[in-house]
């Protein structure tokens, strides 16, 4: 399933755009039309959008290319006529218009040739390679890139280059020679850097990251599928951007890091609703289902499952039905309604055939096999093993044959046939050994390629600042006239954008920050409002019990408005340096609740610790029902009394804090859980708010030890 998926990507990746015009541009469109208006020779620049605007509209790109096409007959330049037939030509590739492309690559050609163009003549070759490529005719394809390899390199035209050895990379993939396509995605990615084409770079690394993939270097093929999503994104390339956050999504999965395939799936399901591409959607809900599956949501990855199908069915899509059933009959079956899944795999055995789509087949049989198992049908279901069995043999599914192995060996085990299952198992275990030992050699391999990665890497690095510099003395040699009045404007034009996005990010983020210190410094008045509203009207209470319960409430507002005014106070509005606040909250409660004559001493220790404002609230309301517990009822009004706060970082990496006096002590029957006063109750309740355990010990005072 894994390859089918990936072989319709990167066809869709390379070469299929959609039909919908978009209306983003990009930072090199919006430049090239700003010198458009400037310009009298229009058809360079035309051109040159055209082809931008192949990876972000196609309708925007070939009018471009008309556009150009027709300033080119009127500035009588050939060259550009060549090339805006080659972009129109390029447009109608990706539509899958293939007979009329190789109409109009024909005409291209013939006024390359005129001109003597080697590079024109090239990219026309690459284009009827690519052509080959799609219609199947790999070996023809592969023929034409080598030969463009070739001559690219003897004639120094690296863009050329580039392009052959991606797609001679590809065309390696696609036989199942991951090693050496990496081998051509690296030599391309080496000039690609040096030229600085972010399009390229991006593809090679996605590219690679597919390989890294197919080959169980899921480490690897993270960080090249990631540096791919940051260039896309970098270039608002729209078309390319979800396909890459399926792929990133896709190798999360496999490393079960379930949270960061779900955001990267959302990104996926986002930008293909943007551009409308039902395929993609169906292939996300899919993808979205099975992590939904993994996290044991099993409605939500009903709901994915069953909108994946539905697409499907509208896009008449045959294997994008056979996958979305059967996951859908796999999640019923695990929520025990056997009959409705036992009709969809039924279902889905008979339509692998119609499509010949047969490694799905062997899927369905296998799980049509379990469900019987499960029911007690063994015999029946044995059965469905064992024509799985069949086909798997067969097409050599290595991974397949041992899982089938292994379930034969489980149920003959059940019906009482020893042999059959010592056979079976054996089998198995033979299949098991293999495969680990293939684990091991993958690892070792995945060692081996991590050097040469960084090795390759290092080389790149010195190679292409030799090629800087060479491509710096070139430049400065060829910057004449108007092309350096040309430059002059962009670089004007960028710089103003540039210094506009600056101060308005600027702005923004000086605003958001003046805002917030603002709300922290009304939240911290509104508090100090309430604590004085509260003091106002203890006057007015007679009752000893309810005044003191009015001033416990008094206290544990000013704890939180403590928090707040030493958020607007400081640079950072959303860390709290605890120590400050743990030092300044014990010196309020000491001379609140410490009489003249009594000798008290407070001690706080706390590591260099920053606590978020959503941590900080809670914990300290509890500092502060323990400071003034130990301070009202731990020492005797006229005795020494000896008070320790601390919070530091336990062996696991757990915050603890502690609140330990030497007074008095709890009572003995006293257990926290049992505790009639507010304050302890307050104290538990926040305590499971911060998800951590409160304990206690009676040794020479009292000591509450929180760790979260």
């Amino acid at each position: 399933m894994k390859k089918l998926i990936y072989l319709i990507l990167i066809l869709l990746i390379k070469f299929f755009g959609m039909s919908h015009a978009l209306s983003q541009g990009n930072h090199i469109t919006d430049s090239l039309f700003a010198l458009l208006k400037e310009s009298k020779e229009k058809a360079a620049i035309l051109n040159s959008l055209a082809n931008e605007y192949l990876y972000i509209s196609l309708p925007e790109s070939m009018k471009l290319a008309s556009d150009a096409l027709g300033a080119a007959r009127k500035e009588k330049n050939l060259s550009e006529e060549a090339k805006s037939l080659h972009n129109t030509a390029s447009a109608l590739i990706i539509l899958g218009k293939y007979d009329s492309a190789v109409i109009i690559l024909e005409k291209s050609h013939t006024l390359f040739d005129r001109l003597k163009n080697t590079e024109g003549i090239l990219g026309i070759s690459n284009s009827m390679a690519v052509i080959n490529y799609l219609q199947g005719r790999l070996n023809e394809s592969y023929s034409q890139y080598e030969h463009n390899l070739v001559q690219s390199k003897k004639e120094k035209l690296p863009s050329i280059q580039v392009s052959a050895l991606m797609n001679i990379g590809r065309i390696n993939w696609l036989r199942g020679q991951n090693d050496v396509a990496l081998q051509y995605y690296n030599e391309a990615l080496n000039i690609a850097d040096s030229l600085r084409n972010e399009y390229m770079q991006g593809m090679i690394h996605l590219l690679a990251g597919i390989s890294c993939q197919d080959m169980g270097y899921y480490e690897l093929a993270t960080g090249r599928m990631l540096r791919a999503t940051e260039l896309f994104e970098k270039m608002n390339y729209l078309l390319k951007l979800p396909y890459a956050y399926n792929y990133l999504g896709s190798v999360y999965f496999e490393l079960q890091e379930n949270e960061k395939a779900l955001t990267s799936f959302r990104k996926a399901l986002d930008g293909f609703t943007e551009i409308g591409d039902e395929w993609g959607k169906a292939m996300t809900y899919r993808f979205m289902g099975s992590s939904f599956r993994r996290l044991r949501l099993l409605d939500s990855a009903l709901y994915f499952f069953r909108t994946a199908l539905v697409i499907s069915n509208n896009l008449n899509d045959g294997s994008g039905e056979l996958y979305s059933r059967r996951f859908l009959a796999e999640v019923l079956f695990e929520q025990g309604q056997q009959d409705s899944a036992r009709i969809l795999l039924s279902e889905n055995i008979n339509k692998s055939l119609l499509i010949g789509n047969i490694p799905e087949r062997v899927n369905n049989l296998y799980d049509l096999g379990l469900l019987y198992i499960k029911e007690g049908t063994l015999q029946k279901g044995i059965r469905f093993l064992q024509d799985a069995l069949i086909i798997t043999d067969s097409l050599n599914l290595f991974y397949e044959n041992m899982l089938i192995y292994k379930q034969l060996a489980e149920t003959y085990e059940k019906m009482g046939e020893p042999v059959k299952a010592l056979a079976h198992y054996k089998r198995y275990k033979s299949l098991s050994d293999t495969i680990f030992t293939a684990e091991k050699r993958k690892n070792i391999d995945e060692l081996q390629l991590r050097y040469e990665t960084v090795k390759k890497n290092s080389e790149i690095s010195h190679l292409k600042l030799e090629q800087l510099m060479q491509a710096e003395r070139l430049r400065n040699q060829r910057i004449l006239g108007y092309t350096l009045a040309a430059l002059l404007i962009l670089l004007f034009v960028s710089s103003a954008i540039l210094w506009n996005s600056y101060n308005h990010k600027k702005k923004a983020n000086r605003e958001k920050e003046i805002l917030l210190k603002e709300i922290h410094h009304r939240v911290k008045n509104n508090l100090q409002t309430i604590s004085s509203l509260l003091s106002l009207q203890s006057h007015n209470i007679a009752d000893p019990g309810v005044k003191n319960a009015v001033k416990e409430s008094q206290d544990r507002v000013k704890s939180m408005a403590l928090i707040h005014q030493m958020l607007y106070q400081q640079e950072r509005t959303s860390m709290i340096d605890f120590a400050k606040y743990l030092n300044q909250l014990t010196d309020s409660i000491r001379s609140s609740y410490c009489g003249p004559g009594m000798n008290f001493s407070c001690t706080v220790k706390c590591d260099a610790v920053e606590i978020d404002i959503d941590t900080a609230i809670p914990l300290g309301l509890i500092a502060n029902e323990l400071i003034v517990n130990a301070c009202k009822y731990a020492f005797h009004p006229s005795g020494n009394g000896e008070l320790l706060v601390s919070l530091s970082r336990d062996i696991s990496n757990k915050l603890m804090f502690r609140v330990k006096d030497n007074g008095k002590g709890m009572p003995a029957d006293f257990r926290i859980d049992k505790t009639d006063t507010l304050g302890l109750k307050l104290v538990s309740l926040l305590v499971r708010q911060l998800k951590g355990d409160i304990r206690y010990n009676n040794h020479k005072g009292t000591e509450f030890i929180i760790t979260f």
